[in-house]
């Protein structure tokens, strides 16, 4: 269930443990790939060199975007969820940085920043 912890989950983690990580790996919804190939196509053609993913969560939009040869940098508020990013084909190609999309920064200069699906409602302050 999201938002409870299961055993063996991080607390550090809150909303984003290793029971939720797994989820968001599971087959189907957005994870198939008439969803993600048009996405991967769509961020392939737009980037002009190293692009930037806020939350970009287990991977499933920048781990096929850096097997395209896009260095891909990005910002992940979950350990879980960057740990899944590591074990997928392509992950070590992924650059990410732990932190918060709203206050973490990334050395370097971005052609494009990026973030997709439902990503912009976990910001749940301002200021």
């Amino acid at each position: 269930m999201i938002g409870e912890a299961n055993a063996g989950d991080e607390p550090a983690d809150g909303w984003f443990p290793e029971s939720v990580a797994a989820c968001y790996d599971a087959p189907g919804g957005a994870n198939v790939p008439e969803v993600v190939t048009p996405a991967v196509d769509v961020l392939e053609d737009l980037a002009d060199g190293p692009v930037l993913e806020f939350a970009v969560g287990t991977g499933h939009i920048a781990t096929p975007l850096a097997a395209r040869g896009v260095p891909v940098n990005g910002i992940e508020l979950s350990l879980a969820m960057a740990a899944r990013i590591a074990s997928k084909p392509d992950g070590d190609a992924v650059e990410v940085t732990i932190g918060d999309m709203t206050t973490t920064r990334v050395a370097g200069q971005f052609s494009m920043v990026y973030l997709v699906f439902n990503t912009i409602s976990n910001v749940t302050t301002h200021g």
